[in-house]
């Protein structure tokens, strides 16, 4: 029996063979307890045996998640005394569960539909498919470096990196779906009302094959797991560098 799970930070359900997870992204902002991000990693090692789960799908609808709770929170975090212990933290939570999902034997697929920020949109690269909905669009609020692209460093990983980086990040103030699309870095693109069913659809058909015979295009992206790992801890060094920098010319 798999219980669903309606947490602080993340909502459960099991449909048929897919895990739905709604992710309430502020769950990467939690201080000093870490709770909820462990409950979550918890929860992901719980899936991941369980054999009737094939598919995995990270929404991000929660609804306690908008942007602009992200945004309050993040620019809490970047004028703290301590900012720089504050702000690793955050990384470092990103990181675990980044790395986490990213060595389930599960199809991956990632849904967008409310507005995210470079560093959460470099989130969906651990899914094995991505989707958004026709409004979805990357915030480039470049406020307290809030479209700082923490987690860009997988996509030197794929052969999905972007055309342009500094024509996507800072060209414009939003990036939206239909241009994510047309670099290939999101895989379709839906209507709101029926992004969920569509997806669904979609996740039906991978689980209508055994892990086996997936396993032999997934396992290289395990095998790449060390390295992914040892290139997030090297960015967080360089970008909380870049952090400092600001900060002391601001003073």
């Amino acid at each position: 029996m798999i219980e669903n799970i309606s947490s602080k930070y993340f909502r459960t359900e099991f449909v048929q063979g897919v895990m739905m997870l709604k992710l309430d992204y502020s769950i990467f902002l939690e201080k000093e307890t870490f709770v909820h991000k462990n409950e979550l990693l918890e929860f992901l090692d719980e899936i991941n045996s369980k054999d009737e789960i094939k598919t995995l799908v990270i929404n991000n609808e929660h609804p306690e998640y908008s942007i602009d709770q992200f945004k309050s929170k993040w620019n809490s975090i970047f004028e703290e005394s301590d900012y720089e212990s504050a702000i690793l933290r955050v990384f470092r939570s990103f990181n675990q569960v980044f790395l986490k999902i990213k060595s389930l034997e599960k199809v991956i697929i990632s849904i967008n539909s409310k507005p995210i920020t470079p560093m959460l949109f470099c989130f969906s690269m651990v899914a094995d498919l991505r989707f958004a909905s026709q409004e979805f669009y990357l915030d480039n609020d470049n406020c307290n470096m809030l479209n700082i692209p923490k987690g860009g460093a997988v996509f030197s990983e794929y052969h999905l990196m972007y055309l342009n980086p500094l024509k996507l990040l800072f060209y414009t103030d939003k990036v939206f779906s239909d241009e994510l699309y047309n670099k290939h870095i999101i895989d379709g693109i839906f209507n709101k009302e029926e992004l969920i069913n569509k997806v669904l659809l979609i996740a039906n058909r991978y689980n209508k094959f055994n892990y086996i015979e997936i396993e032999a295009v997934k396992i290289f992206e395990h095998k790449k797991q060390r390295k992914f790992e040892f290139a997030l801890q090297k960015e967080d060094e360089f970008l909380l560098t870049c952090i400092r920098k600001m900060k002391n010319k601001s003073k």
